[in-house]
């Protein structure tokens, strides 16, 4: 099947699939047993296997990215269950209750999506076949991770209860990409649904190979797997039986020809351009390989959707990556590269990458897409894992928790033992619907929704985030020498010293950044850059408002004073005649006027230098 070009159009009605494809008769395909789901929440996971990383730990990232999210940190605190307890289940994305199922006799603490086995579980969504999507059960994807956390120590024990627990509960949710990650290794589990069919799952895991990288992003990246290789891949008993059951695999077909990805999530144009792409960034900037940017350019770009042109899974770095790297990975919109998004007409005037919803959109007769960078204004929170195996376990997992957009996040670090939530970052505090002061949600949302119209103020912004986690990082390793003191005789002490330091750092982390607001505000209010005239700036004697600042014009770049002409030709052309003296001083004159507090004003604004030497940093076309 050649897929030329897919495009995912909303429309009032829900989404529409659009496709031009070839040959003949194809269409019927997209919309039948082959046709791929919206993505609903569309997350992005960088993932460095600990032969990989810069301090020998296990790393990934998650991005939760829904513009209905709100970004809290979770906490299920260890627990002892009486024998036919029950836990009730909510669907993640909807909040929908979907009934109960059997506690197990313990469970663990758990962290976000950390326990204090240092075990760390995250996710995308990439939908695949519409028609497994739905299906009988109980277990949502998320739940399914919560509850796996609750019970698992390891990888390979969260591998066998994914399994285990959709067996028995069945799967509710379209297709997702799991992370699995401890200190010793990292998987990659592809599983979809078997919807209207029968209860249960179809899944493949894949064990990422020591001192490699790997990722995916809204599209199934598991092709072609070994089938008798139980230390680097394993597999539901029927996710071949299953495919030719409901008729997606020939019978007659070879097993070792069988690619998950390619039956169960076929490559689209939104696929490859929306959803790998963000995998092929994060590659072409860590890749031993210098060729492979160019080598998948087509691939992403959506121009050769085969199944051959298609990345690895898998790849080896040319460095080792440390955690703050991960954290600066995930702040990528692609600068550079062929999808670069901010030097086009929809990037306006300061250049930004991001681009008002929808991301797909229709122009006559044709459809376009928006590109999905890994940074995204719509997300709810974000991590970073770091699984370390030289520590005790309740230490060694670390999780560094960011909310909204990870481009500006600053990553508070939280250890898998933890045991209280900060006010900041606890369910209650604000929602969706109603905002908070004392939110870490909507501390970065105010600063980042300034930011996004203003994409000249984002590089120190995000310089200023960074060296906050940077700062962190230096802090925790000095913080855990103690804390492994004290865990060696009250572990209970040393986790509620962790805990305690936790909470006070993401607390005045969220009033630092309502102050960076505040600075912000100050700075670069009504398109200036306000700045202090220096200590004997006047100021009114204290009065009358008092000090007076230092007021430049922003204004645009060249190139888009020249694109605003092009596009109003003489509309706002000056009319006036400027070999007149007198007309041209009187020009001069008004022009301060209206530029009456500003630097322009104060040196004598004037085309053509009118106004005499000096004069003149308003720029007439």
């Amino acid at each position: 099947v050649d897929l030329a070009h897919k495009y995912i159009c909303p429309s009032s009605r829900g989404v529409v699939l659009v496709a031009a494809m070839r040959p003949a008769g194809v269409l019927a395909f997209a919309f039948g047993l082959g046709g791929c789901a919206w993505r609903g929440r569309a997350c992005t996971n960088l993932i460095v296997s600990p032969g990989a990383s810069a301090d020998g730990s296990t790393i990934f990232s998650y991005t939760a990215d829904s513009g209905a999210l709100y970004g809290t940190l979770g906490h299920y605190p260890a627990g002892k269950h009486a024998l036919r307890s029950k836990r009730k289940i909510w669907d993640w994305d909807s909040g929908i209750y979907l009934g109960e199922i059997d506690e197990a006799p313990e469970t663990f603490n758990v962290i976000g999506n950390l326990n204090e086995h240092g075990l760390a579980i995250g996710e995308t969504t990439f939908g695949g076949n519409v028609t497994l999507a739905g299906g009988e059960g109980l277990l949502d994807y998320g739940s399914l991770i919560w509850v796996t956390l609750q019970r698992a120590r390891d990888a390979r024990e969260a591998i066998g209860l994914f399994g285990s627990l959709t067996s028995e509960y069945g799967y509710v949710s379209e297709g997702e990409s799991f992370t699995i990650g401890d200190s010793k290794e990292v998987w990659v589990l592809e599983m979809i649904g078997k919807g209207k069919y029968e209860k249960g799952a179809v899944w493949v895991a894949v064990r990422i190979p020591d001192g490699h990288v790997s990722g995916h992003a809204n599209q199934a990246r598991i092709q072609r797997f070994p089938l008798n290789d139980p230390e680097n891949c394993v597999y539901s008993p029927d996710v071949i039986s299953f495919a030719k059951k409901i008729g997606l695999w020939g019978a007659s077909r070879v097993d070792a020809e069988f690619s998950f990805s390619d039956l169960y999530d076929p490559i689209t144009f939104s696929g490859a351009r929306q959803s790998d792409a963000r995998v092929w960034s994060f590659f072409a900037s860590v890749a031993e390989d210098p060729h492979f940017e160019k080598a998948y350019e087509n691939y992403v770009l959506g121009r050769n959707l085969t199944a051959a042109a298609r990345m690895p899974l898998h790849i080896k770095p040319k460095a080792k990556i440390s955690a703050t790297d991960i954290m600066m990975h995930m702040r990528n919109h692609y600068e550079g590269t062929v999808l670069d998004p901010s030097h086009d007409v929809g990037a306006q005037a300061s250049g930004s990458p991001y681009r008002t919803r929808p991301i797909a959109w229709k122009h006559g007769n044709n459809s376009y897409v928006n590109e999905r960078t890994v940074g995204t204004q719509q997300a709810g929170w974000n991590f970073v894992a770091q699984l370390r195996g030289h520590l005790p376990a309740p230490i060694g997992g670390l999780l560094w928790f960011g909310v909204d957009d990870a481009t500006f996040s600053v990553h508070m670090p939280f250890h898998g033992g933890t045991t209280r939530v900060p006010k900041s970052l606890a369910d209650g505090n604000g929602d969706a619907l109603n905002f908070s002061y004392d939110s870490a949600f909507w501390a970065f949302n105010t600063v980042a929704n300034f930011v996004y119209p203003r994409w000249h103020l984002a590089p120190s912004v995000i310089a200023r985030s960074h060296a906050a986690e940077v700062a962190f990082a230096d802090v925790v390793a000095q913080e855990e020498k103690r804390a492994v003191e004290m865990y060696e005789k009250e572990p209970a002490k040393a986790m509620e010293y962790l805990t305690d330091l936790a909470e006070r750092r993401a607390d005045e982390a969220t009033k630092s950044e309502f102050q960076l607001f505040g600075e912000l505000m100050v700075r670069s209010r009504d398109g200036f850059q306000i700045s202090s005239q220096g200590p004997n700036a006047p100021d009114h004697g204290g009065h009358q408002g008092g000090i007076v600042p230092k007021v430049e014009e922003v204004g645009y770049s060249d190139s888009w004073y020249a694109r605003i002409v092009q596009d109003t030709k003489d509309h706002y052309k000056m009319a006036d005649d400027r070999t007149h003296p007198d007309l041209m001083a009187h020009q001069a004159m008004k022009l301060r006027v209206l530029a009456k507090g500003t630097t322009s004003a104060l040196r004598g604004a004037a085309p053509g230098g009118a106004a005499g030497a000096g004069a003149a940093s308003i720029v007439v076309v």
